[in-house]
C-alpha cells in the first residue's frame, strides 16, 4: 500500500462509510463555505485528457438538444460566465490550457457551444437540466469522465427515464428529486457518492460485459480504485435551468485505506452493509470476501 497523501485527497474524509446508510437517498446539503468547483494539482493532466477526448471523441463527450437550442445557448452562456469567474478567483486564466506556456492553444473558442467551452476550462463535467411537463430533462452535457453511462443514451430524457436502470429509483427517489429541483433557489447544494472499480481510467462510459472481475486480495491495494463523484446543483437565474456538476475524484484503494481508522471503518462496512448496497458500490460478493482478507492482512502488517 502507498501511505502517502496529497492535498487533492482531502476528499477522502467525505466518503461516507456508514453501513446502515442506504445509497438510495438524495443526501444533498447546502454548499455553504465549501468551494463550488475544486481546483487541484491534477488540473493540467485532466484538462489535457479533456482536450484529447474532445478532439478524438467529441460526439461522445458533448451533446445538446437541437429542439431547445436557443434556450440551451442562453443557459450555456450563464454557465460559461460562472466558470470563468471561478477560474479567475483561483488566479487562473480561464481561456488558456495550463500546459500551454506560450498560450498557443486557446481553450475558449467562440465558435463552440458555450457549455462545450465551459467544460474544457474545469475538471468538472457539466450537465444542463431543463423543466417541461414530464419533469426535469437532461438537455445538454459536457461529459468527459462518465461513470459507466453514455451522454447520447440519456440526452432529452427525463431524470426518471435517465435513472430507469437504477433499481428502486422511481419508487423511492424520483418524486423527491423532482420536488427538490423545483424548489431549488439561489443556494447551491452538493452531494457525494462512491464506488470501487478495478479500472482507474477517468473516461469509463461502459459497464464491463459480465461484470467486474474479482481482484485477488494480494492485488486489492493497487488493483482496485475508489471512485467518487462530487456533485453540485444550482439554478441559473436568467434561464432558470439547473446546472449539475460532476467532479470525479479517484485513487488506488490502498491509498485510501492507508489510514488505520479509515481501514477499520471500511472493514465494518464490508461486514455490515447489505449485499444490495455493496453490489451497488461495485463490490460483488466475491470482491467483498477478497477485500476482507486484504484489509485483515494490511492490519497485521501495520
Amino acid at each position: 500500500m502507498d501511505g502517502t497523501g496529497s492535498p487533492a485527497e482531502r476528499w477522502f474524509d467525505e466518503i461516507d462509510l456508514d453501513p446502515a446508510r442506504t445509497w438510495l437517498r438524495m443526501g444533498t446539503r447546502q454548499l455553504g463555505s465549501r468551494p463550488w468547483l475544486v481546483f487541484d494539482e491534477h488540473r493540467a493532466a485532466e484538462l489535457a485528457l479533456k482536450r484529447h477526448l474532445c478532439a478524438a471523441r467529441h460526439d461522445e463527450v458533448f451533446a445538446a438538444e437541437a429542439g431547445s437550442a436557443e434556450a440551451g445557448e442562453q443557459a450555456g452562456h450563464e454557465v460559461l460566465e460562472l466558470v470563468r469567474a471561478a477560474c479567475r478567483a483561483e488566479g487562473l486564466a480561464p481561456d488558456r490550457h495550463p500546459l500551454d506556456r506560450a498560450d498557443r492553444h486557446p481553450l475558449d473558442r467562440a465558435d463552440r457551444h458555450p457549455l462545450d467551452r465551459a467544460g474544457r476550462l474545469v475538471q468538472e463535467d457539466l450537465c444542463l437540466l431543463r423543466r417541461d411537463r414530464s419533469g426535469w430533462v437532461l438537455a445538454a452535457g459536457s461529459l468527459c469522465f462518465p461513470t459507466r453511462w453514455r451522454l447520447g443514451d440519456k440526452l432529452g430524457r427525463s431524470l426518471t427515464a435517465v435513472h430507469a436502470p437504477v433499481e428502486g429509483y422511481q419508487a423511492e427517489l424520483a418524486s423527491r428529486v423532482e420536488t427538490m429541483l423545483d424548489r431549488l433557489d439561489d443556494r447551491i447544494v452538493w452531494r457525494r457518492n462512491w464506488f470501487v472499480h478495478p479500472d482507474g481510467r477517468l473516461f469509463q462510459p461502459d459497464r464491463p460485459i459480465g461484470g467486474d472481475p474479482v481482484v485477488p486480495a494480494r492485488s486489492c491495494g493497487d488493483g482496485l480504485f475508489l471512485r467518487s463523484e462530487r456533485q453540485t446543483l444550482r439554478r441559473l437565474p436568467a434561464s432558470t435551468w439547473i446546472l449539475f456538476t460532476i467532479r470525479i475524484q479517484h485513487a488506488p484503494l490502498g491509498r485510501f485505506l492507508a489510514d488505520a481508522d479509515r481501514r477499520s471503518r471500511f472493514r465494518r462496512y464490508l461486514d455490515e452493509a447489505p449485499p444490495a448496497i455493496t453490489a451497488h458500490r461495485g463490490l460483488a460478493a466475491g470482491q467483498v470476501l477478497s477485500l476482507r482478507w486484504a484489509v485483515d492482512h494490511w492490519d497485521r502488517m501495520a
